[in-house]
């Protein structure tokens, strides 16, 4: 799976990365989400240099409350979408 990287600065929306041997041009032009898909390993190694970083570094959260009325998922105990009793979802 082709890693998923973060551009240095939200002002940046593409970087062009030259192959050192054959000198053809690269680019990297960040999607609708803010990341680029780099497959060549210089490239990503490349990327990094200049300051990209993993697109998921915060992982899955766990914890929150579940509405036990219509199953919406919140941060309190009482539904913010129906005003409903929210129980702790493991």
């Amino acid at each position: 799976m082709a890693p998923k990287l973060c551009l240095p600065d939200g002002a940046v929306r593409g970087i062009d990365i030259q192959g050192a041997q054959t000198g053809t041009v690269t680019s990297y032009t960040a999607g609708r989400d803010g990341t680029v898909t780099v497959d060549n390993p210089q490239h990503e190694r490349a990327l990094r240099e200049y300051g990209a970083f993993p697109s998921a570094l915060g992982g899955h959260t766990r914890g929150g409350y579940r509405c036990s009325d219509c199953g919406f998922g919140a941060f309190f105990t009482t539904c913010s979408r129906c005003g409903g009793t929210c129980r702790r979802d493991n």
